[in-house]
């Protein structure tokens, strides 16, 4: 384990690829920006990078009424446009940390499981490039240049979640 809102605890170019999932918009903007610089400075030349985390453009779509979630049928009747929207999103629980005063001093300190910053593909992919990635675009599930991705890759994140994939590559 490791927290991500500090250096990560490689050498320069020690890997060929990092990949991670639902994992950036867990931070704030510029603790996110400060990762994919990190991420470019473990990465060998020709090494790669890809990111999946929730699409906020499908969630706004799903909002409108235009494309819905896999499970949308399911929650139409439970939840108003609104809510589901505000859970797609995950910024916040329906309800405050529950718990002792310690505990809850310590959640709303921390607090790693609500979102923090949204991305569709054009936001993460400029984030992307502005770390110094090129070659950065957006993939589709198990659709990758990283050897090995079905290993780790889960459909549930991409497709089902509706996820989206961007990939890129240090120079």
């Amino acid at each position: 384990m490791h927290n991500l809102r500090k250096p990560l605890p490689f050498e320069n170019e020690y890997a060929v690829a990092i990949y991670a999932s639902h994992v950036l918009e867990h931070l704030y903007l510029v603790e996110a920006e400060r990762l994919l610089g990190e991420c470019f400075r473990v990465l060998r030349r020709g090494g790669r990078l890809r990111l999946v985390v929730p699409d906020l453009r499908a969630v706004v779509t799903e909002y409108l009424g235009e494309r819905p979630f896999a499970d949308s049928e399911q929650k139409a009747g439970e939840l108003s446009a609104a809510d589901r929207m505000n859970e797609r999103l995950g910024l916040r629980d329906r309800r405050p940390p529950a718990g002792n005063v310690a505990y809850r001093a310590y959640a709303a300190t921390k607090d790693f499981h609500s979102h923090k910053w949204m991305y569709d593909a054009e936001s993460l992919q400029a984030r992307v490039e502005a770390a110094g990635f090129r070659d950065v675009r957006e993939r589709g599930y198990l659709d990758s240049d990283i050897e090995g991705i079905r290993d780790v890759e889960l459909r549930k994140r991409v497709i089902d979640e509706c996820g989206v994939v961007v990939e890129g590559a240090k120079p």
